[in-house]
């Protein structure tokens, strides 16, 4: 007897998968776009979101239409095996970098610090994640936080034998201008 097989596979199927880690970008599509860097151990976006429940008298349980958007927070974390200063300045917000040393001697290194205040040219316009999609040749996966910020901690790991890895946590935030509009989008390609 023939088992009636239930599944979701389709012909199609194989042509819907995000592989991979994808790339980091600071301002992607925008003017001053920029490559952050190769990464080891992959990249997640998540969408933190409370969603409220209204309860009211009479109702047993949860109500369609009872509910509400309390709190959302779009993160990105990227784990970066490949170093720079303006990745390092990145995950610093505030942070400035200058020659050291300073004179008369040529420069060696750059050298990175920071004052207690964020500017609002610390804030990117965006951050996002550029993923390839098996089916599409020609455009990836995109997942983009709207100003983005790192507000995660800064730790740089050395350990014997391995690579450091800075993994930077950005947050996406919303617009004072705009509220209401989430700050964070997420472009799936159209597959044929």
């Amino acid at each position: 007897m023939a088992l009636n097989r239930q599944h979701g596979v389709t012909s199609d199927t194989y042509k819907k998968f995000y592989i991979d880690s994808g790339a980091v970008y600071k301002n992607y599509g925008e003017s001053g776009e920029l490559l952050l860097g190769a990464t080891r151990g992959g990249n997640t976006f998540v969408i933190e979101q409370e969603i409220r429940d209204m309860p009211v008298d009479g109702a047993r349980g949860k109500v369609v239409g009872g509910d509400r958007i309390t709190n959302i927070n779009a993160i990105i974390t990227a784990n970066f095996i490949e170093m720079s200063s303006v990745l390092m300045q990145l995950a610093l917000p505030g942070s400035a970098v200058a020659d050291y040393p300073v004179a008369p001697a040529s420069k060696t290194h750059d050298s990175i610090t920071r004052a207690l205040d964020i500017a609002l040219t610390d804030y990117a316009t965006n951050i996002a994640i550029v993923g390839e999609v098996t089916g599409n040749d020609t455009v990836g996966g995109v997942v983009i936080l709207s100003n983005g910020l790192s507000d995660g901690n800064f730790e740089l790991g050395f350990t014997d034998k391995d690579e450091s890895v800075l993994a930077i946590t950005f947050g996406a935030r919303f617009d004072p201008s705009d509220l209401d509009t989430e700050p964070w989008e997420i472009r799936h390609p159209v597959i044929a």
